[in-house]
C-alpha cells in the first residue's frame, strides 16, 4: 500500500476495531477499510489501543498479538502511532518518552474530556481501588488516542464514543489540532467525495 501525502489519514479508535472484529454485514467501516486497500486514504491506529480492555475484559498481553488482532479484522497495513509513554500501560519500545514538564496537549485533552477524572491516577483512585483505576486506564486509553491522532498529523478520528460529539468538547478538540472527529459513516462520506 502505498502512502500519497494528499491522502486523507483516518485514526481508528479502539472501538472502530472492536466493531470491525464484530461486523458480520458489510458496514462504514469495512468500506472504509476497502478505500485503505484501494490507496484511497491512509488508515492509522494508536498503539495504545491494545492496552484498552478488549471485548471479554483483560488487556493483550503482548504487542504481537495486538498486530494479529489488526491483521484479523482487515488492519494489517493500518500505520501504528506511538503514544505517550506509561508504565504497565504501553508496549515496550512502542511509545514516545514523555518530556519531563509533561506534554501541554495531553494535558488540554484529557481536562476536555474527562473533566471528573484526575490526569494521575495516584490522584485518582487508591491502588486498592479496581474499578477506579479501570475507570482511570479506559479515560488515559482515549486520551492517548487522541494525543497519537493530534501528534502524528492524523485528519479523521473515526469513533462512536459519544464523548468526542459533545459540542463543549468536539470544538475544544479540534481547536488543539484534532481535525474532524466523525462517525464512521460520515468519516466513509467526507473521503468518499
Amino acid at each position: 500500500m502505498g502512502y500519497h501525502r494528499n491522502m486523507k489519514r483516518l485514526t481508528l479508535d479502539t472501538n472502530a476495531i472492536i466493531e470491525l472484529s464484530q461486523a458480520t454485514p458489510p458496514s462504514a467501516l469495512s468500506d472504509i477499510v476497502e478505500l485503505a486497500g484501494a490507496d484511497r486514504v491512509v488508515l492509522q491506529v494508536a498503539a495504545i489501543a491494545g492496552s484498552e480492555r478488549q471485548k471479554g475484559g483483560g488487556q493483550l498481553r503482548s504487542f504481537k498479538l495486538f498486530i494479529e488482532r489488526l491483521k484479523q479484522v482487515g488492519l494489517g497495513s493500518a500505520r501504528i502511532l506511538k503514544p505517550l509513554a506509561y508504565l504497565n500501560l504501553c508496549y515496550v519500545g512502542w511509545a514516545i518518552p514523555i518530556p519531563v514538564d509533561g506534554d501541554p496537549t495531553e494535558r488540554a485533552i484529557h481536562s476536555i474530556l474527562f473533566p471528573r477524572i484526575a490526569f494521575a491516577a495516584k490522584d485518582h483512585c487508591l491502588a486498592s481501588d479496581l474499578a477506579g483505576r479501570k475507570r482511570w486506564r479506559n479515560a488515559k486509553c482515549d486520551v492517548l488516542a487522541l494525543w497519537c491522532h493530534i501528534y502524528h498529523g492524523g485528519d479523521v478520528f473515526v469513533t462512536r464514543d459519544r464523548n468526542y460529539f459533545k459540542t463543549s468538547k468536539n470544538e475544544r478538540l479540534e481547536v488543539l489540532g484534532a481535525g474532524v472527529i466523525a462517525r464512521p459513516e460520515e468519516a466513509l462520506k467526507l473521503v468518499s467525495q
